[in-house]
């Protein structure tokens, strides 16, 4: 009489489906990741769009009132964020432009009268309220770092702004341009951290800066 055979329940998997398991969850975790970082890249960016649309009406609106766009008091201030650094003098001049907390980092030629404190402190005193371009500024676009309180993009970096020169002069729209634009050039690096202290004049020369200036966020 022949015994009958024994069928054993497996106890646990073999080595080939674990390793399916495996990957197929890393696979998962792996696009789970990846969709985060697609969906905070695009959160960042957007948030660094809107930002600039918002400071370009705020410009407009600055030129109608004073017959002209602002300019940075002190073009060569820079600043350190991360490792990383960043031009800071137009970021600083667009937060009291825009806002109307201080005016030191503006190129004004003479002092308007009761003004206000020209330092910026965070806060839109009653006599500074006349001078807000762009009302009900949300904080998240600007910050307070060393003392300086600059607009940022959705990175968290600092808006770059550059003024055209007028025509009539060395640099300016005609020959020798300092900037893209006929009257200023404004944009955020986006991811890119390599080319922190590029001017948008340099990124129109062509090669790799050029290429790189392709994940800026720029009005040109």
């Amino acid at each position: 009489m022949k015994t009958p055979m024994l069928k054993h329940s497996r106890a646990g998997f073999t080595l080939i489906e674990l390793l399916i398991v495996i990957t197929i969850i890393a696979l998962l975790f792996g696009l789970t990741i990846g969709g985060f970082t697609y969906a905070q890249r695009f959160a960042n960016r957007s948030k660094t769009a809107a930002t600039i649309k918002a400071v370009q009406s705020g410009l407009e609106r600055y030129n109608t009132e004073f017959g002209e766009y602002p300019e940075p008091a002190s073009p060569g201030d820079t600043i350190s964020i991360q490792d990383k650094t960043y031009t800071v003098s137009g970021a600083s001049m667009l937060y009291q432009a825009m806002s109307g907390d201080g005016y030191d980092a503006i190129k004004i030629a003479v002092t308007p009268a009761n003004a206000g404190n020209p330092q910026s402190n965070g806060q839109v005193e009653a006599d500074e309220s006349r001078n807000t371009m762009i009302t009900d500024m949300p904080k998240d676009i600007w910050r307070e770092l060393e003392g300086r309180f600059f607009l940022i993009d959705g990175f968290s970096k600092p808006i770059q702004y550059v003024k055209a020169l007028p025509q009539n002069l060395t640099g300016g729209a005609g020959a020798n341009p300092t900037t893209i634009n006929t009257h200023y050039d404004l944009w955020s690096y986006g991811e890119d951290e390599e080319n922190t202290m590029s001017t948008s004049i340099e990124s129109n020369a062509g090669g790799p800066l050029r290429q790189a200036s392709e994940k800026w966020i720029k009005n040109w």
